[in-house]
């Protein structure tokens, strides 16, 4: 069966938390490298990645209504440009 990325995200958002958070840490884990830089920047998310499975296991956290999901995701990324606009500078 193909499933349609819709289809995988409804699915996914109906798991608990903790299957979602083992969901994003299985999928992070399989990404692929291509050279030093990748596989840095590979280990800073993965580092990430399991500080924020450590706050949700510890009960901290926050919740995004799923429809606000892409905004917040956005707004996280302009952060990201900004910061890395500023370490280049």
């Amino acid at each position: 069966m193909n499933w349609t990325l819709a289809e995988v995200l409804d699915a996914a958002r109906a798991l608990s938390r903790s299957e979602r958070a083992e969901v994003a840490h299985v999928l992070i884990t399989t990404l692929e490298t291509t050279n030093e830089t990748d596989e840095g920047r590979y280990a800073e998310l993965k580092a990430a990645v399991n500080v924020g499975l450590e706050q949700l296991d510890s009960g901290e956290g926050i919740e995004i209504p799923a429809d606000s999901l892409a905004d917040y995701i956005h707004s996280l990324g302009q952060i990201a440009t900004e910061r890395a606009a500023r370490r280049s500078a």
